[in-house]
C-alpha cells in the first residue's frame, strides 16, 4: 500500500511539472531512483527479486530511452520514469503502463488533432500518459476488471 501511494504522489508531481513547463526535474527523478532502489532492496530480503526479472522490467525504458535518443521525439525523462516504474512495479505492470500510457496518447491526441487544438509536430507531455498507463495496471493488478 504504502509504494502505491508514493508511487501516485510522485507520477502526481512529476506529471504536473511535465505539462506545466514541458520538462520534470532531476531532483524527483532521483527520488524515483532511490524509491527503486529501496523497494529492490525490499524485495531482494524478501526473496522476492530475480536477476532476470529486474532485467526485463527495464525493457520497455530503455527501449523508450533509445527511441528517444535515436528520433528526439521523445524525452529521456519518459524513458527513465518508465525505467523506475518498471522496477517498481514489475515486468508486466511495466508493459500495461507502457501500453496503457501510448493508447491513451494516441486517443488524447488523436481526439485534439480533430479538434484542430494542436498541430501535427506539436509535442505533448508523456508523463501524464504514463500515470495513467500506471492507474491501468493497478487496476489490473488488483483485479478491478
Amino acid at each position: 500500500m504504502w509504494r502505491e501511494l508514493i508511487t501516485a504522489v510522485w507520477l502526481t508531481v512529476m506529471s504536473v511539472c511535465d505539462i506545466k513547463r514541458k520538462r520534470v526535474p532531476i531532483l524527483l527523478l532521483c527520488a524515483g531512483a532511490v524509491l527503486a532502489g529501496v523497494v529492490l532492496v525490499y524485495r531482494g530480503i524478501g526473496g522476492e527479486a530475480d536477476v532476470p526479472g529486474i532485467c526485463k522490467a527495464l525493457l520497455p525504458g530503455v527501449v523508450l530511452l533509445i527511441l528517444a535518443k535515436a528520433t528526439e521525439k521523445a524525452g529521456c525523462a519518459d524513458g527513465i520514469i518508465l525505467i523506475v516504474l518498471g522496477l517498481v512495479e514489475g515486468y508486466q505492470s511495466c508493459l500495461y503502463i507502457c501500453l496503457g500510457g501510448l493508447i491513451s496518447a494516441a486517443l488524447i491526441s488523436g481526439t485534439l488533432l480533430m479538434l484542430r487544438k494542436v498541430k501535427r509536430n506539436t509535442k505533448i507531455p508523456f508523463v501524464p500518459f504514463l500515470a495513467v498507463g500506471w492507474v491501468i495496471a493497478l487496476c489490473e493488478r488488483r483485479g478491478v476488471w
